[in-house]
């Protein structure tokens, strides 16, 4: 199936077309759910970054359990931050592809308007 059927109760319209209320509320989405990252990493990773030398007893020390699973920790949490970070990142190039929208929208505006006189 390719398009629309007739009978679609909103059909694309022709060429390109920009909502900028869309675009504002994708970037106050993108920076509520970067917080929300945030905060989860603070509140269920942050208190498991530290393990007691002891937790595995002599056996986790040597056989390296202990550093692998601290690290792999110490990993986990780097990550969730970089993907919060990632995502605030998306939505402050969602706003700059929205403010370079509507300055474009309407310096054409303005130069179409002195053409057309």
């Amino acid at each position: 199936m390719s398009g629309a059927s007739p009978s679609s109760p909103r059909q694309p319209p022709a060429g390109i077309s920009v909502d900028p209320a869309d675009l504002a509320r994708y970037d106050s989405h993108a920076g509520t759910l970067s917080g929300d990252i945030v905060g989860a990493a603070k509140t269920h990773l942050a208190g498991n970054l530290s393990l007691p030398g002891n937790l595995f007893g002599d056996l986790g020390r040597e056989s390296g359990l202990h550093d692998s699973l601290a690290d792999h920790l110490d990993r986990m949490h780097t990550h969730v931050h970089s993907v919060a970070g990632s995502v605030h990142d998306l939505g402050q190039s969602v706003a700059t592809a929205k403010n370079d929208y509507e300055y474009d929208e309407h310096e054409f505006g303005e130069t179409f308007r002195r053409i057309l006189g």
